[in-house]
């Protein structure tokens, strides 16, 4: 083999046009884009937004009724804290599908507050689908609870 076709065949070889050159960045760049586009996707996902009421009965009895209002509708309750006064909940015929509860009583008010007509707050958000839930989705599990201790008429 001669010294010209050497030198044609290593330049093939080395990228003389500059491609492995540019290969080799270009792999790197594309998969930093990839990267940052699936770090983007997940730190947008919207945060499930708390919905508060307050009533007129004590933290105990609140945080009873509404644990036995999600064990009634299905919930299979995978964290309860009588001291801190939270239950984290998911419904066992739908995956995906979470609760969270927190009741406080006096204090600060929490955020989402829409009722006051006491000092206890029930704090409830969820997420189904990886989708916070909606006002509409939580009022029928506030009324269920307010039944429950006997506020509503």
């Amino acid at each position: 083999m001669s010294h010209r076709e050497m030198t044609t065949r290593h330049d093939a070889i080395n990228g003389r046009f500059g491609v492995r050159r540019i290969v080799g960045p270009g792999l790197l760049f594309g998969s930093l884009l990839i990267a940052s586009l699936l770090l983007t996707a997940c730190a947008v996902s919207p945060q499930a937004q708390p919905r508060s009421i307050a009533v007129q009965a004590t933290a105990d009895e609140t945080l009873k009724a509404t644990l036995a209002m999600l064990a009634e509708r299905g919930f299979v309750i995978r964290h309860g804290d009588g001291d801190l006064g939270q239950i984290d909940a998911v419904l066992a015929s739908r995956s995906g599908y979470e609760m969270h509860a927190k009741v406080t009583s006096g204090g600060e008010r929490p955020p989402g507050l829409v009722l006051q007509n006491g000092n206890t707050y029930l704090t409830l958000s969820g997420r189904r689908g990886g989708h916070p839930l909606e006002a509409v989705e939580l009022d029928p599990l506030f009324i269920d609870v307010q039944n429950r201790l006997g506020l509503l008429p």
